[in-house]
C-alpha cells in the first residue's frame, strides 16, 4: 500500500490539493448559480421528470438535462458531482501530460496550476453543460494522444463513438468532432488504401444520436434541426450587416436594427438584439411559435449572409473569431454572500484571467510557428492534433453564432498550455525521455 502510494504520489497530491480548494470554496460560496441559459435546462430536467414533451420547444438537447435528472434535479448534488468531474478531469490531463513525455514534477504542477484556475469551480456551480462538456472532451482528447491514430481496435472505437455521440447530444457543435478525427487520420496516407478502416465505427453512434434527436425535434416542432436555436444563432452573425437583408425580411431587419442601436448606446451586449426581436413578439400574429419565429431567423440569416457574403466573413472574423480568444468570466453571474471571501476571489480572479489572456496570445504565436512546420514537414504530431481541435472550434464557433463566444474556447484552454508545453520540451529539453510525438506512415 505504501509502495503504491509513492509511485502514485503526484495523483494523490492533486486530489488532496482540489479536494481541499472545491471544499473551501463549496463551503465560502455554499449555493449554485444559475445564469441565463440556465433556464432552458431547468425547463427541459422538469420534463425529463414528468415525462412530458408537450412544452418542449426546441431549445435545448438531452445530453446535459439528463445528467441533471439522474441527479433528481438537486441542484446542489449536481454542484458536487460537476465537482467531483472537475476532479477526474485533472487528473486526466496529468495523465495526458506524462504521455506526451513531460516529466511527472512538471506535469503536476501544471496541471494543478490549471486545475485551480477559479473559472473551472464557477462553472461547476453552475446548472450549465461546461464543465460536463470539459469533462468529455478531457476523455476525448487523453484517448487521442494515447496513440489513437496507431491503433486499430474495435473496442477502442466503440468507446470513442459512444463519447461523441454523448458529447453531440450535450452540444450539437461537436458534430465536426468524427469528421476532424477521421481527416487526420488519412492526412499523407493513400486514400484508396486508408477509407475503409475500423476507425468509420465512430460515425454511427454520433449519426445515430444527431438524427434521431432532430426526429424528435421535429415530431415537437416540425423542423429537422438538433435545437430551434440554429435560427436564432444565425441571425445573431448578421448583427452589424442586418439592415442588408432582403426587403422581404423587413418585419426582421427593422426592429433588429432599431434594437441594435439601442442596445449599442446604452453600452448593453448588441449581440442579444435579435433576442428582443423575439421577446417583443414583433413577428406576431403570424408566428408566435418559438421554432416559427427563429426558422425565419433562419432563412432571414441565410438569405443575407448569401447576398452579403463579404460582410458575413468580415464579422466573423473581426468579432466572432476574435471574441473566441479572449476569456469568458462566468463571477458576475454569482451571488456571494460573503463580501470579504468575494473580495479575495475577484482578486484572484483577476489575475489568473489576465494570466490565460497571455497564455492565449502565446499559443496564437505558436499556432503559426507549427503551421508552418506542418506546411514544410507534413508531419501529423501532436501538437497539429490539438491545433486541429481548437483552431477547427474557433472557426466553426465563429460561422455559427455571435455573442459570448469566449464560452466556445473554456474546453481548449488547457489545451493551448500544452501546446505551450510541448515547445518548451521541445526547447529547452525538459525531459530526457524520448519524444512522444508520431508520424502517420
Amino acid at each position: 500500500m505504501k509502495q503504491h502510494i509513492l509511485n502514485n504520489k503526484y495523483i494523490y497530491s492533486l486530489i488532496f490539493f482540489l479536494f481541499t480548494a472545491k471544499t473551501i470554496f463549496y463551503f465560502g460560496y455554499n449555493t449554485f448559480s444559475e445564469a441565463p441559459d440556465s433556464w432552458a435546462f431547468n425547463h427541459f430536467v422538469l420534463e425529463l421528470l414528468n415525462n412530458n414533451f408537450n412544452d418542449y420547444v426546441g431549445e435545448r438537447t438531452p445530453g446535459y438535462p439528463y445528467l441533471v435528472y439522474l441527479l433528481n434535479h438537486d441542484k446542489m448534488l449536481v454542484v458536487l458531482v460537476q465537482m467531483l468531474m472537475g476532479v477526474i478531469t485533472s487528473i486526466l490531463w496529468f495523465k495526458t501530460l506524462l504521455n506526451l513525455k513531460i516529466s511527472e514534477k512538471i506535469a503536476f504542477y501544471c496541471t494543478l496550476f490549471f486545475a485551480l484556475y477559479l473559472q473551472n469551480f464557477f462553472y461547476e456551480t453552475f446548472i450549465l453543460g461546461e464543465t460536463f462538456m470539459l469533462f468529455l472532451n478531457s476523455i476525448i482528447l487523453y484517448i487521442l494522444l494515447n496513440n489513437y491514430f496507431e491503433k486499430k481496435q474495435i473496442l477502442v472505437e466503440i468507446c470513442m463513438s459512444v463519447l461523441l455521440a454523448i458529447l453531440i447530444l450535450v452540444k450539437p457543435f461537436f458534430l465536426f468532432y468524427p469528421f476532424l478525427f477521421y481527416a487526420l487520420y488519412l492526412i499523407k496516407n493513400p486514400f484508396f488504401k486508408k477509407v475503409i478502416s475500423v476507425k468509420l465505427i465512430i460515425f454511427i453512434l454520433p449519426a445515430y444520436a444527431y438524427f434521431s434527436w432532430c426526429n424528435f425535434v421535429e415530431e415537437k416542432t416540425g423542423y429537422f434541426e438538433p435545437t430551434a436555436y440554429l435560427g436564432l444563432n444565425l441571425a445573431q452573425n448578421c448583427l452589424f450587416f442586418a439592415e442588408k437583408g432582403p426587403k422581404e425580411y423587413d418585419f426582421i431587419i427593422k426592429p433588429y436594427v432599431k434594437y441594435r442601436e439601442e442596445m449599442s448606446q446604452k453600452g448593453e451586449d448588441a449581440s442579444m438584439a435579435v433576442w428582443k426581436v423575439w421577446g417583443g413578439q414583433h413577428l406576431a400574429p403570424k408566428y408566435t411559435k418559438f421554432a416559427d419565429v427563429t426558422h425565419q431567423f433562419g432563412k432571414y440569416a441565410k438569405a443575407n449572409i448569401a447576398s452579403n457574403l463579404g460582410d458575413y466573413f468580415y464579422y466573423s472574423i473581426t468579432n466572432s473569431w476574435f471574441d473566441f480568444w479572449k476569456v469568458f468570466d462566468m463571477k458576475p453571474y454569482m451571488n456571494f454572500k460573503d463580501g470579504s471571501f468575494n473580495s479575495v476571489v475577484s482578486v484572484i480572479n483577476t489575475i489568473q484571467m489576465l494570466l490565460l489572456l497571455i497564455l492565449k496570445f502565446v499559443f496564437l504565436i505558436l499556432s503559426f510557428y507549427y503551421f508552418f512546420l506542418f506546411i514544410k514537414n507534413r508531419k501529423v504530431t501532436n501538437v497539429m492534433i490539438l491545433l486541429a481541435f481548437i483552431h477547427a472550434a474557433a472557426i466553426l464557433q465563429a460561422l455559427v453564432v455571435y455573442g459570448t463566444n469566449a464560452k466556445y474556447a473554456f474546453p481548449y484552454e488547457f489545451f493551448m498550455l500544452v501546446v505551450i508545453l510541448l515547445f518548451l520540451k521541445e526547447k529547452l529539453n525538459w525531459t530526457s525521455k524520448a519524444s512522444n510525438t508520431f508520424e502517420l506512415e
